[in-house]
Parts: C-alpha cells; sequence; structure tokens
C-alpha cells in the first residue's frame, strides 16, 4: 500500500513538470481552434449554420391606360423585387401568385421559378395579368409568396386591384374643313386643302390609330406624300388635326368632288368611316365651310373637338313655340361678289355664321316656329327691303301680341355730313350710301307694326369711314354716327359704342359681339332678361375684344322713352 501510494505521488509530479508543454498543445474541436489549460474543463464551440432572409419590397402595380386598374382587353403587371438580406444562400426560390375571389375574364401567372438569391442579391419579378374584355367590374385580391427549398420563406405580399369591362373607342372624324390655299372657288387643277380633326370619343384607348384618304375617280390627284397617316395610341378625347392637300383633273366631270375618309384602329371594331364631298366652283372665301357635322355622342362624357366654333353645337333644345313671334336675319358676309372694284378683304369675315347659328337659336332656344322666321345671307339692295317689309307685314296682321326681331351682321355706314346711320346691302357701295337702307327708317318701320316688343340686335358699326374709304373687314373706326332718338317698343342691342369697330373673334368664327350673345343664350337656355344680357355682353365683350384683338369694343343698348320702366324684364324666351 505504501508504496502504491509512492507511486502515485511519482507520476503526480512527472505530469506536474511536463504540464508547461502540454499548455502549448492545441485541441482542435469540428470548425473551431481553441488552446486550453490543463486543470480547465475543455470546451469545443461550433459556429451557426448561415441562412438566407427573403424579403418583397418595391411593389408596383403597371397598366398602360395609367388609371390603377386592370381594364378589359389589356395586359398588366406586377413588377416587384426579391432580396436576400441574409448571409447564406437562398435554394430555389418560387413565386407563388393565387387569388383570393377568382375573376371571370382575369388571367395570371401562378407561378415563376427564380432559382438560386445569392446573399445581399435582388432578382426583378414581374406578374403578368391578362384580362378578356368580359372581365366585370370586381375586385382582385391577389396574394403572392415567395417560398425557398429550405423554406426560409418571404412573408408573403397581398395587393388589391380593381376591375372594370373593356372601355372601347370611338374614332371618328369630328369636323372636316374644305379651303382653297387662297381663297376663292374650288378650281379644277389647283389645290384643294380639306381640313380634319380626327377625335377619340369613345371611352378606352384608340391603339394603332390610322386614316386614309381615298378617291372613287381616277382623276383625283393625291398632291402630298402620302394618303394614309398614323397617330398611334389615342386617348379618351384626343384630337388630331391634320391637312390633306389633293387636287381634281380637267378630265373630271362630275359636279362634286367625294373624299372617303377611312380610320382603324386595332381591333378593327371601333372606328367609323366618313365621306365628305364639295363641289366644283363652290365658293370658299371664309374658308370655314364645315362640311360634317358633329356625331352626337350624349352618354360619352368626353367633349368633342371641332374646327367650329363652340357655340355652334349643343344648342339648348326648347320645344315649345310661341306662334306670336316673328324674326329677320341678315347675314351680309361677300360683298366682292357684287362690287367688282374692291377686294375681298372688305367682306365681312363670318357674318353668314353669324347670320345662321342665330336663326338656329332663335328656332330651337328661344322658341320661333320656323315658318316665323325669315333668313337671308349677303342680301342686295331689293331683298333686303322686300324682307323688311315681308316681316313686318307679318307682325302686323298677327296683332298686338307679336314680337319682332330683327338680327344683322353686316357693313353698317355713316353719312359722311349728317351722321346718319346705314346698313349696307352687299351691292351698295360706300360711295353710293344713300342706296342704303337708313337705320332709322328700319326702326320706324318697326315701331309702326304695334308689335308689344320689338327687338334690334346689330353686329355692325356704323362709323365707316365717308365716301372714299371703301368697305372695312373688321366694320372700321372713322365716324361717330348719330344717334336718333327711339319711339315705340324698341330695344337696340348694338356691338359697338361711339367710334369703335365690331370686331370678329377669328378663333371661333363669329363677330366677337355674336359669340357672345349666342354664349350667353347657351349658357342660360335663353332664361335671361334683357338687363342680365346687356351686363353680360358689355363685360365679356369689352375684355375679351382687349385681350384679342387689343382694341376696346363695348356694346350699348339703346331704349325707347316708351319701354325705359320695363325692357331690363324682358326675356328673349
Amino acid at each position: 500500500m505504501y508504496m502504491k501510494t509512492l507511486i502515485s505521488f511519482a507520476l503526480i509530479a512527472i505530469f506536474l513538470a511536463l504540464s508547461p508543454a502540454l499548455e502549448a498543445q492545441t485541441i482542435q474541436g469540428s470548425s473551431t481552434v481553441k488552446k486550453i489549460k490543463i486543470g480547465k474543463p475543455v470546451v469545443a464551440t461550433k459556429t451557426m449554420k448561415s441562412m438566407p432572409d427573403l424579403v418583397i419590397k418595391n411593389e408596383v402595380f403597371s397598366d398602360p391606360s395609367n388609371n390603377n386598374m386592370i381594364d378589359g382587353g389589356e395586359s398588366a403587371y406586377i413588377n416587384f423585387k426579391i432580396q436576400n438580406l441574409g448571409s447564406g444562400l437562398a435554394k430555389n426560390v418560387v413565386v407563388l401568385v393565387s387569388l383570393k375571389n377568382e375573376i371571370r375574364g382575369l388571367n395570371y401567372t401562378k407561378r415563376i421559378e427564380v432559382g438560386n438569391i445569392l446573399p445581399n442579391a435582388v432578382k426583378d419579378v414581374s406578374v403578368q395579368l391578362k384580362s378578356g374584355m368580359d372581365i366585370p367590374d370586381a375586385l382582385a385580391e391577389f396574394k403572392i409568396e415567395v417560398t425557398e427549398a429550405d423554406n426560409f420563406d418571404a412573408y408573403p405580399l397581398e395587393m388589391k386591384i380593381e376591375t372594370q369591362p373593356f372601355q372601347p373607342p370611338n374614332l371618328v372624324v369630328a369636323d372636316a374643313v374644305f379651303s382653297t390655299s387662297t381663297g376663292g372657288k374650288i378650281i379644277k387643277n389647283y389645290p384643294i386643302q380639306l381640313k380634319v380633326l380626327m377625335q377619340n370619343i369613345g371611352k378606352g384607348d384608340a391603339k394603332e390609330a390610322n386614316i386614309s384618304f381615298l378617291f372613287p375617280n381616277p382623276y383625283c390627284v393625291v398632291m402630298g406624300d402620302t394618303n394614309r397617316y398614323s397617330f398611334g395610341i389615342m386617348k379618351p378625347g384626343e384630337t388630331k388635326e391634320l391637312d390633306f392637300i389633293f387636287t381634281v383633273q380637267r378630265k373630271y366631270t362630275q359636279p362634286t368632288i367625294p373624299v372617303n375618309i377611312k380610320i382603324t384602329e386595332s381591333t378593327g371594331k371601333f372606328a367609323h368611316d366618313s365621306t365628305v364631298a364639295v363641289k366644283i366652283d363652290q365658293d370658299l372665301v371664309a374658308q370655314n365651310n364645315v362640311v360634317i357635322n358633329a356625331i352626337a355622342t350624349p352618354e360619352i362624357a368626353v367633349t368633342k373637338a371641332s374646327l367650329s366654333s363652340e357655340v355652334d353645337k349643343n344648342i339648348p333644345e326648347n320645344p315649345q313655340k310661341n306662334k306670336n313671334k316673328f324674326a329677320l336675319i341678315i347675314g351680309n358676309e361677300e360683298y366682292t361678289k357684287y362690287q367688282g372694284n374692291i377686294s375681298s378683304e372688305m367682306n365681312v369675315a363670318f357674318a353668314r355664321n353669324d347670320a345662321n347659328m342665330f336663326k338656329e337659336y332663335l328656332v330651337k332656344t328661344l322658341g320661333y316656329p320656323e315658318d316665323n322666321v325669315l333668313i337671308k345671307v349677303d342680301a342686295q339692295t331689293g331683298e333686303m327691303k322686300y324682307k323688311l317689309d315681308l316681316i313686318t307685314k307679318m307682325a302686323s296682321a298677327n296683332g298686338p301680341e307679336s314680337e319682332l326681331l330683327f338680327y344683322y351682321a353686316g357693313h353698317g355706314l355713316p353719312d359722311e355730313t349728317t351722321h346718319i346711320p346705314y346698313l349696307i346691302p352687299t351691292d351698295v357701295s360706300s360711295s353710293n350710301i344713300y342706296s342704303a337702307i337708313k337705320l332709322s327708317d328700319i326702326e320706324k318701320q318697326f315701331s309702326e307694326c304695334g308689335a308689344k316688343k320689338i327687338t334690334l340686335i346689330l353686329d355692325a358699326c356704323f362709323t365707316g369711314g365717308g365716301r372714299g374709304s371703301g368697305l372695312l373687314a373688321a366694320r372700321s373706326v372713322k365716324v361717330k354716327p348719330t344717334e336718333e332718338e327711339l319711339s315705340g317698343n324698341i330695344v337696340v342691342f348694338s356691338a359697338t359704342s361711339g367710334e369703335q369697330s365690331a370686331l370678329p373673334y377669328s378663333k371661333e368664327k363669329h363677330g366677337m359681339f355674336t359669340f357672345f350673345f349666342l354664349k350667353k343664350l347657351q349658357e342660360s337656355k335663353g332664361n335671361i332678361s334683357y338687363k342680365e344680357l346687356s351686363d353680360y355682353l358689355i363685360k365679356n365683350v369689352g375684355l375679351e375684344s382687349l385681350k384679342v384683338n387689343e382694341k376696346e369694343q363695348t356694346p350699348t343698348v339703346s331704349i325707347s322713352s316708351d319701354v325705359k320702366d320695363t325692357w331690363g324684364t324682358w326675356k328673349l324666351r
């Protein structure tokens, strides 16, 4: 026993002697090397396994119409990024797309193989959504899941997107105008310009919009480089304006020149062809001869574009007619036709359109029976006097309940000596003013017919400049006319004050005064008093004339003393 104890102590002594060398030795674990000291517990540590961490970010819905909806008949996309924020490899990443509620006509990519994603790497993903034209109004609730082979999945993405049925486009010729380069008549072998305004009046985009011009006769010749034009995508309400130049050769024998306008779009279903025509020798001096009226589209909230004025369309309708209302309308525009010694600049621009549209408002809005409205454009002296006598007799024959209205657009001139104003027929020159019609004679003739209400509306001035200066297209300013006292039940609306000009409103293809007169009738549907109308005209004509023509034009209202206390409450309707 004693010997065993000695041996044990000896072994311990030897082990302790060797311990410095053992301290320098290492023990390797599975992946970690640690220095240990004898006499202490030996602990082996292991590094944690690297893992991926997937996230979905930067999600965006993209649709061609940019209305944030899935429209019928379009392809849209859900785009997003997948990023691996972890330190480990994301293996065999897959995108799974599902709908909470399946929707008729909606197809989409259900599975996308993304593959491996390295740490800190990003992958772009695009999910295509294709809808049929029969897709309903609904809410598509998408769930997008990103899975990984070792089940290190991303949090799902949920996205709700509205759907709506196919919104068809509707391509039409909204307006078309023939003109010549210098004005005048359509003549063979000379250029003819057809200005066309194409518009999408539908609710959806028109894709691959095209327009072509075709002739049924071989003697019609295109003068430009092509007869076909392409516009790509046209949004709802969008317009495209173009000029098509052509001519007809002398071998052409037909009295009119038809032009077929063919419009196409990608589906082949939502475009409407048109045919327009112009007569050989047709007079196009004003270069605003509208050959196509705008197509009525009351069910569509798109405002129809036009080459003509806003007051020439959407005229309020009043089905009630008043048999006691009578009117005479004169629009004297072309003076050159009857007076060879004056130039076309001395015509009165847009007077014909003024007269024609004024009649439309009288009949459609103000309740005038069409048979009670006389109209004459480019009236000569005999024609004007005949019409004035005829309308006076009609009102007189109807009795004291009659209402008589006279509208005139054209030239007015004063006598050089007396300054008495005259209305100028198209065959009367400034050097022969006594052949014209004295304004005071018209007022006297009307006041004697016995009508209870007489209204004169004059888009002319009477300051023309006397003998030798000629007629001016701007209805010019030279001499202040004499104002004679009115008698009877008469109110006179005049386009100007004093020595001002009655000016055109070229953009709207009307006289400035007539445009605002019609605009107020359009806005009020004719339910407006004379005083309200007067205030409106003075303010708006005066301001717009300064903006557009840079000249003053202030309308005036002249009132007979017999109605000075009551005229303000009169109404046109």
